[in-house]
């Protein structure tokens, strides 16, 4: 904890924070003199800034994950495939799943047919194009039964390929227990990271013996909580909850969100929505370009796959909500109602990810769409962030002080 000395005084402590977060000294590029000091986070994943880019499931993100890397931050693969890679790696269980959920599976498989990879392939794309560290998505949910075999896939695969062993260094779970895989990978040399939504499941995944988690507040797109517990309350509370480093997602886009994050407390921030709008993307213009178009009012949260997803509310969201407000029950058991679910699984997410075409599919995106109006390169973002971080610390934040 920091505490001020009252010989030394409130400007003098200020400026020990200040220093804590950056260190002057020439840098490589002439643009700046000035660079942060690495983070926890950094230090632990092996990266130059504190910058992750948050996978987003099921969608692709092979070239936005090594343009990440190669840019100083962490890139992230996202688990994509599900049935795909089950209906290959064990038939029998598929025949099970499927029986059990058809409408589901059906819909689901269509779709990753229709984008035509899966998180394997991922692997071998990403590796060829960067030489930095990355990470790779893997959803634990019950509702999710490649997990496991995901898990061996990644591990096996890496055991092989010596590229992947130094690369590879993190695995983030998500949307389950982080106890059921967290030992495994910690014993093939990965990294743990698991998105918690409140500190009860922060501490929960301290104790099952995470390397650092993710404090996931309720602005964020794609999925999201049921109890909405936003950024600025969730994210210092899990820090004074838990010794391990925490990344902080949720509305975090520019270098004023990373000064804030940083002061929040986490060591990191972590960012799906900013990253769709940029032209490394894997994302379809006329995503991207929905993204740009939004305001932060025109989100809403309604039913997903595994609960709760924020997602632009267009003629989709619109329709589903009509639904939902039809038929009756607890909000869980609204999203499990048949009518509920044909609605989600009648639609293709491809429409919107590959095609660009986002009136009537789902488009996964956070409230910070409101703070994006532009498609700059992932280079071009990263360091107008750390540009931004750095000038606030430096110069704006001290002026404050008598």
């Amino acid at each position: 904890m920091f505490t001020v000395n009252p010989e030394v005084g409130f400007k003098a402590a200020c400026e020990k924070v200040k220093n804590s977060w950056l260190l002057l000294y020439p840098s490589k590029s002439e643009e700046r003199n000035m660079v942060f000091k690495k983070t926890d986070v950094c230090e632990l994943f092996g990266m130059d800034y504190p910058i992750v880019q948050a996978p987003m499931g099921p969608f692709i993100t092979t070239k936005l994950c090594a343009a990440v890397s190669n840019a100083g931050g962490l890139g992230v693969i996202s688990h994509t495939g599900t049935f795909l890679y089950l209906k290959e790696r064990d038939p029998d269980f598929f025949k099970q799943v499927h029986d059990f959920a058809p409408a589901l599976v059906d819909s689901t498989l269509a779709m990753e047919e229709e984008l035509g990879v899966n998180t394997i392939a991922e692997l071998d794309s990403v590796s060829k194009l960067t030489n930095k560290p990355f990470g790779v998505n893997v959803r634990v949910a019950q509702e999710q039964p490649d997990a496991p075999y995901l898990i061996d896939a990644i591990i096996e695969k890496r055991e092989k390929d010596p590229k992947l062993r130094k690369n590879l260094r993190v695995v983030i779970t998500s949307a389950g227990n982080p106890a059921l895989y967290t030992q495994r990978l910690k014993d093939a040399g990965l990294i743990v990271v698991h998105v918690v939504p409140s500190v009860y499941h922060a501490q929960k995944s301290e104790k099952a013996g995470v390397d650092a988690v993710v404090a996931s507040g309720h602005e964020a797109g794609g999925h999201v909580a049921w109890d909405p517990v936003h950024t600025s309350v969730l994210t210092p509370a899990i820090r004074k909850a838990v010794k391990v480093p925490v990344l902080s997602a949720g509305g975090w886009c520019d270098g004023k969100g990373l000064v804030s994050a940083l002061a929040l407390g986490a060591g990191a921030i972590y960012m799906g929505t900013r990253f769709i709008a940029t032209k490394e993307s894997d994302f379809a213009q006329g995503y991207k370009e929905a993204v740009v178009k939004g305001t932060e009012r025109d989100t809403v949260v309604t039913a997903g796959t595994f609960g709760p997803i924020r997602v632009i509310n267009n003629k989709y969201a619109t329709n589903l909500q009509a639904i939902l407000d039809s038929v009756t029950g607890t909000i869980q058991e609204k999203f499990d109602n048949p009518k509920v679910v044909e609605a989600k699984t009648n639609v293709s997410w491809a429409e919107s990810y590959k095609y660009g075409r986002t009136d009537n599919a789902p488009v996964l995106t956070g409230e910070v769409q409101g703070l994006i109006d532009d498609l700059p390169t992932v280079k071009e973002l990263i360091d107008r962030i750390m540009k931004e971080a750095e000038e606030i610390i430096k110069k704006k934040l001290p002026s404050y002080l008598a």
